[in-house]
């Protein structure tokens, strides 16, 4: 069994997000060991990868990902939503992310500046 997870970011930057910030994301984004930087057909949650950085219409940045991201990954996941969670345009939902075995997503929600991972389906613990 593969540990394979879906991950699907959409959300803004603030005006102001440091320039070293947007390194770490293009980097993340274009680098061949990018977390976000697969690109095409998904090998195991179905879909297309994608990822995006472009200038928001209201200042800022507007962020789009779907990545397929190991287990093994998810602490540098994590690390990357804590460098950015200071500089996300808030409120409300950042993302979601599932396990391609399951038929529903937790959400990725901004509270009290850090991301949190809230579980949609109960029976899943």
């Amino acid at each position: 069994m593969a540990d394979l997870y879906a991950l699907d970011l959409a959300f803004d930057l603030l005006d102001g997000t440091p320039d070293a910030v947007l390194a770490e994301l293009r980097r993340q984004l274009a680098s061949p060991d990018g977390l976000l930087s697969t690109r095409g057909p998904a090998w195991r949650v179905g879909g297309v990868l994608v990822g995006e950085l472009a200038p928001a219409d209201r200042g800022g940045w507007a962020l789009t990902t779907r990545q397929e991201v190991h287990e093994e990954q998810l602490p540098d996941v994590e690390d990357l939503l804590l460098l950015l969670a200071p500089h996300i345009r808030p409120p409300g939902p950042v993302g979601r992310i599932r396990h391609y075995e399951h038929e529903a997503p937790d959400l990725l929600v901004l509270r009290e500046g850090r991301v949190v991972q809230l579980a949609l389906d109960p029976r899943r613990g």
